[in-house]
Order: C-alpha cells, then sequence, then structure tokens
C-alpha cells in the first residue's frame, strides 16, 4: 500500500551506506532544502483539499501543518535531524500552510509537539532504520483530537511552554506527501497522493506541481482504487494486460480530465497541466505506462479540451462543472 512508504524524511534519511555516511555533515542544508520542497507540496494540497470539499465522500478537518518525528529518522542521520529540528526533544512542526489555521493561530515551524487537548503525545523509541509507525499514532492522535474541529495544541518554543489553539478547516481527506526518489513518479492511494522529489523538483512552478498533485488528487475524490477493486482489477505487471489495462486508463483519462476543473477550484491556471505534459512529454519520459495511460498528446489534447469548457463557463457567468461524472460526489 502507498500509505505505508515513509513520507519524505523518512525515506530520505534511511540509506545508511557509507556515502550517506560521508554526507552527513551536509545533512542540516539538506534538510532544510528537503522542507521547502515539502512545504510546497503541503500548500498546494491543503489548497486543493479545501476548495473541492463539496466534490468528496471523505472529508476531515485540516489544521494546515505537517509534522515529523526522530523516529523517523536512520541511526546515520538523527544527530543532525535533532540539531536541525529540536527533534531530540519531541515531534516537531515540519512545515505550515502560509495562511492556514495554525499559521494563523500562531503555530511556528520546529515548535515541539507536547500534547493535544491535554494528552500528552504518544512517544516512539527510534530503532537502527526509520520507521513511519510512530508517525502513523501521532496522525491518529491528531485526527481524533480534531474530531470537534478544533485543537488545543501544547508546544514548546525555546525553552518556553505555550498553548495554542487551531480551530481547522474542512476539507476532502486526503494526506499529500513528498516521498524521496529519483524516478519522476507520483501515485495516490485512497488516503495518500504522494510525489517523488524529482518529479516535484522538475515542475518549472506552482501550476505545473498543482497539475501533478491534481491528477492524483482526481483519483482519490473520483474512488478510482474502489471502483477498480471492487472490479477485480489486477495491479502490477497484470495491469498492462487485457480488462486491467482497460479499466486503469479509463481512470487516467477521467483523472486527467477532473484534474483541471479541481485546479481551477483551488485558483490555479488548468494550463498548468497543458505547460507541464508538454514539456514532459518532449524529453521522453513515460512514468506512466502506455498500456494503460494514453500518451502524452493525446493527453494534453484532454486538457485542451476540458479547459475550453471551463473558460466558456466563465465566460457565460456559470461554474465549470464536468459533464462526464455526477457532482457533488455522495
Amino acid at each position: 500500500m502507498a500509505r505505508l512508504l515513509l513520507n519524505l524524511l523518512t525515506l530520505l534519511l534511511l540509506s545508511a551506506s557509507p556515502a550517506a555516511s560521508a554526507q552527513a555533515a551536509q545533512s542540516a542544508d539538506s534538510l532544510a532544502a528537503m522542507r521547502a520542497l515539502d512545504l510546497r507540496v503541503a500548500a498546494i494540497g491543503h489548497r486543493l483539499a479545501v476548495a473541492s470539499l463539496d466534490w468528496c465522500r471523505e472529508r476531515a478537518w485540516l489544521p494546515g501543518f505537517v509534522m515529523h518525528d526522530l523516529s523517523q529518522y536512520g541511526a546515520d542521520y538523527r544527530a543532525g535531524a535533532a540539531r536541525a529540528f529540536g527533534l531530540d526533544a519531541g515531534p516537531g512542526v515540519l512545515a505550515l500552510v502560509p495562511g492556514g489555521p495554525a499559521d494563523r493561530a500562531g503555530l511556528r515551524t520546529d515548535d515541539v509537539l507536547l500534547a493535544f487537548d491535554g494528552r500528552p503525545l504518544p512517544r516512539g523509541t527510534p530503532g537502527r532504520d526509520g520507521s513511519f509507525a510512530q508517525m502513523e499514532r501521532l496522525l491518529a492522535a491528531l485526527d481524533e483530537a480534531l474530531a470537534d474541529g478544533r485543537v488545543l495544541l501544547a508546544v514548546q518554543r525555546q525553552g518556553r511552554r505555550l498553548e495554542i489553539a487551531v480551530t481547522a478547516v474542512r476539507g476532502c481527506a486526503t494526506r499529500f506527501q513528498l516521498v524521496p526518489g529519483g524516478r519522476m513518479n507520483a501515485q495516490a492511494d485512497g488516503v495518500y497522493v504522494q510525489v517523488t522529489t524529482a518529479l516535484a523538483q522538475y515542475a518549472a512552478d506552482e501550476g505545473e506541481l498543482a497539475a501533478i498533485l491534481a491528477h492524483e488528487f482526481a483519483h482519490n475524490v473520483l474512488g478510482h482504487r474502489v471502483r477498480l477493486n471492487q472490479a477485480g482489477v489486477r495491479r502490477g505487471f497484470l495491469a498492462n494486460f487485457g480488462m486491467n489495462a482497460r479499466r486503469i486508463r479509463e481512470t487516467e483519462v477521467e483523472a486527467d480530465r477532473f484534474s483541471v476543473y479541481l485546479m481551477e477550484r483551488a485558483g490555479y491556471d488548468p494550463q498548468g497541466a497543458v505547460r507541464f505534459w508538454s514539456r514532459f512529454g518532449r524529453r521522453g519520459f513515460n512514468f506512466l505506462g502506455s498500456p494503460t495511460h494514453p500518451n502524452w498528446r493525446r493527453r494534453v489534447q484532454s486538457f485542451e479540451a476540458e479547459v475550453a469548457k471551463i473558460q466558456a463557463a466563465r465566460a457565460a457567468g456559470r461554474a465549470p462543472t464536468p459533464d462526464f461524472v455526477t457532482l457533488p460526489l455522495r
């Protein structure tokens, strides 16, 4: 399951090779660079999720911040992470969505998280290699505290204990994650949307990155994993043949077409999808397999057709709504 993949810092810091050890002295700078990219993904994802609320079956309270914990880090990088982020004192705030609920409430990057609604947070025991198990417990504890849309955060900041009340906003129940990797890839599993560092870095601007995330987010909003599972569609090698390939391809085409509406709703120029695929396709990359996905030229044509519909709707004073799915989804 994609949800079992570690997040950005988990996978980045698991590589306990001699080469990784030699780079430990530079870990603070590299972690700061990764945090900036993680923030871009989190901010775009938050914006997409909030703007699409009435189109989503599964909804959640979104506080607008990203956590991380020392237990995620491999042993060779743990000291560097503690120095860079203060994680030896407990889980901390990795990134804040600018202007989001937590940012407005006064939470700050690198605040150490102590309690949610007065309940001390679960503490993990770091092993030799990093693990996402502790983060799963922390995320579950945060979701439980946010059941009423509010959470009182107890934090430590520069030696002082503070209490910060965050009133979350309602949005689609998807977690957006950056994961390190040299392959240009992105995926969704119904719960998470994940994009590799290589692909996120390739995006020329916020609109192109939003296009990548919106496509994967569309899979979650439209319930494609459930639909394919119910149809008995096989994954892996068998996904490239027969009924499996045909049905996967149908969901990919639908996600492409739907993604530009998600972008437009969130205030991103849907032409970002056209720009990204025109540029990406000409480079000859094929991180999406041809048996299950149209070639890049057809994808661009599909985006352009839906963008034209969006522009026509706006010109006529109507809210753009896709005509190939029934909305709102229930």
